[in-house]
């Protein structure tokens, strides 16, 4: 399935986006949202385009060959916004864009292990250098960590009897593969089941390894630090008048957006564009149903 932007009528709209301005996409990703923003900002504009995995940049990168503007593509993760800007000796920016989602080339790849529906290695490193796996938390973390984890940042209220069950689990055999825990989580809550029947088996509609799947990955690439940087960030390279846009997944990012917008607003900062996050409409949820989760919010900066 090809990555398909989320929101992407909205993004290209709210942003304010114009020929002659400098943009930063700063979760490139497949770079759908960064190709679209370089036509609205082309001939004279600026295009910088961040990812923090490598094999994304490499992806997206024939998308603008050839550019209708200057365009920069860094691999750098979107919390080091200033360094990669002070690196290319930009001042400061009109726009910037974060995608805090994953891409379904990064879900739809079974080595990077961010799916439990495809059989892989238990990684979900977005940025392949990094030192710590999920298999690295799993098996290594004390049962009360493990816990904690799996509630913080999979909000889910069953953390200490899944992390009392995987530490008996691991005392016999590591964890290795994404299949391996998925199922120890289906047998968990009533036996294996099958991708089509997650429904009729679970009222909630979820698989019984999302949560811990979602936290297992926020843990990882350290996601939630990571964006309260990255805003803070992306917000100091602004120019008087830019805008910034916000794209989360899950009530966790849109909580520290939400919060962090307000408290900008509060200090006199900027104003929110946005007064309710913006949604995906039928049509495009009909189209790709993986933007069903998505929020948008964008504040414009004093």
């Amino acid at each position: 399935m090809a990555h398909k932007p989320v929101l992407l009528k909205e993004v290209l709209e709210l942003l304010n986006l114009r020929p002659g301005i400098t943009a930063v996409d700063a979760t490139l990703g497949g770079g759908g949202h960064a190709v679209e923003i370089m036509k609205q900002i082309s001939p004279a504009g600026h295009l910088i385009g961040l990812d923090q995995d490598p094999q994304a940049l490499e992806r997206s990168r024939p998308r603008f060959d050839p550019a209708s503007c200057r365009v920069d593509l860094v691999h750098e993760n979107f919390r080091n916004l200033p360094k990669a800007l002070s690196r290319l000796n930009i001042p400061g920016v009109d726009a910037v864009l974060l995608d805090i989602g994953f891409s379904s080339d990064q879900l739809e790849d079974s080595q990077r292990g961010f799916s439990f529906d495809r059989e892989g290695p238990l990684d979900m490193r977005m940025n392949p250098d990094s030192e710590t796996t999920a298999a690295d938390l799993v098996n290594g973390l004390p049962e009360k960590e493990l816990a904690d984890l799996i509630y913080t940042y999979g909000e889910e209220h069953r953390s200490r009897r899944i992390a009392r069950v995987l530490c008996e689990r691991r005392q016999t055999a590591r964890f290795e593969t994404t299949q391996d825990l998925a199922g120890t989580l289906e047998n968990l809550h009533g036996g294996p089941v099958r991708k089509k029947s997650v429904k009729r088996h679970f009222p909630g509609k979820r698989h019984p390894a999302t949560r811990v799947f979602q936290a297992l990955r926020i843990a990882v690439n350290d996601e939630l630090e990571a964006l309260r940087e990255g805003l803070e960030g992306s917000w100091s390279c602004l120019n008087r008048g830019g805008r910034l846009g916000v794209i989360s997944f899950h009530s966790l990012e849109d909580r520290i957006v939400k919060r962090t917008f307000l408290r900008w607003k509060a200090e006199g900062a900027g104003t929110v564009v946005t007064k309710k996050p913006v949604t995906p409409d039928e049509a495009e949820l009909n189209e790709n149903p993986r933007a069903r989760s998505a929020k948008l919010r964008v504040m414009e900066k004093s």
